[in-house]
């Protein structure tokens, strides 16, 4: 659905699935309306920017399937309209296409394509600490391929996955200071899962992504561009061991431990390694009732401080749906806390991000789900530039035709 919206997705017990019967295939169409203010759009320390907005989002799914093909087709337009001269104003769209293939049930093999058109919003990724300067917000688009396969079934002693892709990002505006942040990420990620219980398996993880930036950084006088001129190029290795589990003692999960390495083409770049981990944990105590919990540590890329982020966080949730009042009315509590950090960057810059947030959402009809929510985020950067609170509050509804 959509990133970054408190909208009916983020809460348990949504709508059924209603399909439409076309050729040989079922279509699924949705649309989701969301009314919004905001009180810092722009992420601003100094010049909060106060507005309301109205987002629009029709989405499409068209399915084809049997006992061994699915075919799948998905389109989605987002328009948000805000409050006054529009600067801010956004049309997103994504459509991707994927086929899946599973002769047998111990194998899988499936391929998808994608492109997205998108934007970073003023105040975030290259305009961070100076978003309300920006003439307008920095749109790029993406084209996707990746390709997915399996051996072994879940009931199996030994599984095998692996998945091998290729992301090519480029900025469409603003290119005077944009086009260093074109890039094109090649990646390639294997797991062995080992049974060694009915319902718990060893997990052994192996990643690998290969960072390839169409230009060098460039020295140009702003406060959100690294001093440094050398290749951002890099080769970026994970490996992990932990465990999976489902369904024991009412949970679900998973718990990795491993080593992370980031390697640097350029001898300018000082290369870097260090422990790394990735828990997910779901605990479900009633069957209408519903807790997660997720840790975990990666490394990004840079938008200007330093040679790449690190970033440390650890989030919670929780979804209930209130039978006892009603079977049609459901909630969701979240937050997480984030601890960012700049290797490399001279000015030591460190961030906390804050976020807690509060979704409420009632089932009108089988077809129509409408409801509210609010988020506050808060971040807390040694570089007071970069400090930022927000209030962000919404009223959705999401209709299935």
């Amino acid at each position: 659905m959509l990133s970054g919206y408190i909208t009916a997705s983020s809460a348990e017990g949504l709508l059924g699935v209603r399909s439409m019967e076309m050729g040989p295939g079922k279509l699924y169409p949705e649309l989701t309306l969301i009314t919004s203010y905001d009180d810092n759009l722009t992420s601003s320390a100094f010049s909060e920017i106060e507005t309301f907005g109205l987002l629009v989002s029709p989405h499409l799914t068209y399915e084809i399937k049997n006992s061994k093909n699915r075919y799948l087709f998905e389109g989605e337009l987002t328009s948000m309209t805000y409050e006054g001269s529009g600067q801010d104003d956004y049309l997103n769209n994504r459509f991707q296409l994927g086929y899946e293939y599973t002769p047998t049930k111990r194998t899988f093999a499936g391929i998808r394509g994608e492109y997205f058109k998108s934007h970073d919003a003023r105040g975030t990724e290259q305009t961070e600490g100076v978003g309300e300067l920006a003439r307008s917000p920095d749109r790029w688009h993406h084209f996707l391929v990746e390709g997915n396969g399996s051996y072994g079934s879940q009931k199996s002693k030994g599984r095998a996955e692996l998945d091998i892709g290729y992301i090519s990002k480029d900025y469409d505006n603003h290119r005077e200071r944009t086009f260093v942040r074109d890039r094109d990420d090649t990646y390639a990620n294997a797991r062995f899962y080992y049974r060694v219980m009915p319902k718990t398996s060893v997990v052994l993880e192996g990643r690998f992504t290969n960072i390839n930036y169409d230009q060098d950084p460039v020295k140009v006088p702003r406060a959100s561009v690294d001093s440094s001129s050398s290749s951002l190029d890099s080769n970026m290795y994970e490996a992990l061991i932990g465990v999976t589990w489902k369904s024991t003692y009412k949970s679900t999960g998973f718990a990795k431990f491993g080593y992370i390495n980031k390697d640097f083409d350029s001898g300018s770049r000082k290369d870097s390694d260090g422990f790394n981990w990735n828990v997910g944990i779901e605990w479900q105590p009633k069957t209408f009732s519903r807790f997660n919990f997720s840790t975990s540590r990666s490394y990004n890329e840079t938008d200007g401080f330093g040679d790449y982020t690190e970033s440390d966080t650890i989030a919670a949730s929780w979804n209930h749906q209130w039978h006892k009042l009603s079977p049609k009315l459901g909630t969701t509590v979240d937050v997480s806390y984030t601890e960012n950090t700049f290797p490399g960057s001279d000015s030591g810059r460190e961030d906390d991000l804050f976020s807690v947030g509060v979704a409420i959402n009632y089932k009108m009809q089988r077809w129509l789900k409408m409801g509210g929510g609010y988020r506050y985020d808060d971040r807390d950067s040694s570089l007071n530039l970069f400090s930022y609170d927000s209030n962000h509050f919404e009223l959705f509804a999401t209709v299935l035709f």
